[in-house]
């Protein structure tokens, strides 16, 4: 619910899991596509922070749930680089590209 009042995104799928699963009928609480860039943004600053990051653009391209476990990537060049989510079994959720100062 913090992530969903701090982006003013007060949609119910995000944290009311009964609206989410019996209204909806997703099979559980959809993870908030920002929350996942935010992920792959901070994993971008923990693994090469001698990097400036000049843009970011990033696409959800299938749902994460709560329940799944996924897989935080990135192939980083000098100049820019693809960040995504995947999940274990090889699906990529979001994808995004980066670009450095």
């Amino acid at each position: 619910f913090r992530y969903s009042a701090l982006t003013f995104n007060g949609h119910k799928i995000h944290y009311d899991r009964s609206y989410c699963t019996q209204i909806e009928g997703y099979p559980g609480l959809v993870v908030h596509g920002p929350l996942l860039a935010t992920l792959l943004l901070h994993f971008l600053t923990q693994e090469y922070p001698d990097k400036q990051v000049e843009s970011f653009e990033f696409r959800a391209v299938k749902p994460v749930f709560d329940f799944n476990e996924f897989y935080v990537c990135g192939d980083i060049q000098e100049q820019d680089g693809e960040l995504w989510i995947e999940h274990v079994d090889g699906q990529t959720a979001m994808q995004a590209k980066v670009s450095f100062k």
